[in-house]
């Protein structure tokens, strides 16, 4: 009995393994932007040009209640300097409310603000990359006055984030 449960079983996984053959995944799903989420970094490529990219995420974070402290764009720096490079901003950003919850708990906090978008285009395409607030929360764990409040404060500032990038992997905006 046992031997014919484990035919029927691997001849299933058989099926699905041609079925996966005969409908591969196709170029839209594969080529689909989605955010990778690191301890350190959240990460997403999408298939626009880097000033409507900014422009993007800039709309978003005033709508969230981040003040944009800076927009640098390095490659006009650069280039002012003889140096030739490919399309790089920096959008330095702050909620401040958040930011004072924070720091009126851990005034390590303020050597990690205001934060940091950084936009890099290629071939038409654009990646944005920035720290998560989780990686600041897991450097300053051990922070004897790192309160719960702070902690949480943190944990929503990252999801805050992660959303905003979501949302702009998913064409939402």
């Amino acid at each position: 009995m046992k031997f014919f449960s484990r035919v029927k079983r691997n001849s299933r996984t058989l099926f699905l393994l041609g079925l996966l053959t005969i409908f591969p995944a196709t170029s839209a799903m594969a080529d689909e932007p989605h955010v990778v989420a690191t301890e350190l970094k959240f990460e997403v490529t999408v298939a626009d040009k880097i000033a409507a990219v900014r422009d993007m995420l800039i709309s978003q974070l005033e709508a969230r209640n981040y003040a944009i402290i800076n927009v640098l764009n390095v490659q006009e720096g650069l280039q002012g300097r003889g140096i030739d490079a490919p399309p790089l901003q920096l959008i330095e950003f702050c909620n401040l409310t958040k930011a004072y919850t924070v720091t009126h708990h851990v005034p390590n906090f303020e050597m990690f603000a205001p934060c940091r978008l950084a936009l890099i285009e290629h071939d038409g395409k654009t990646t944005v990359m920035m720290q998560r607030p989780a990686h600041i929360l897991s450097l300053l764990a051990n922070d004897k006055n790192l309160t719960d409040e702070g902690r949480a404060t943190l944990k929503q500032f990252d999801d805050d984030l992660r959303a905003i990038l979501d949302s702009l992997a998913s064409g939402g905006f």
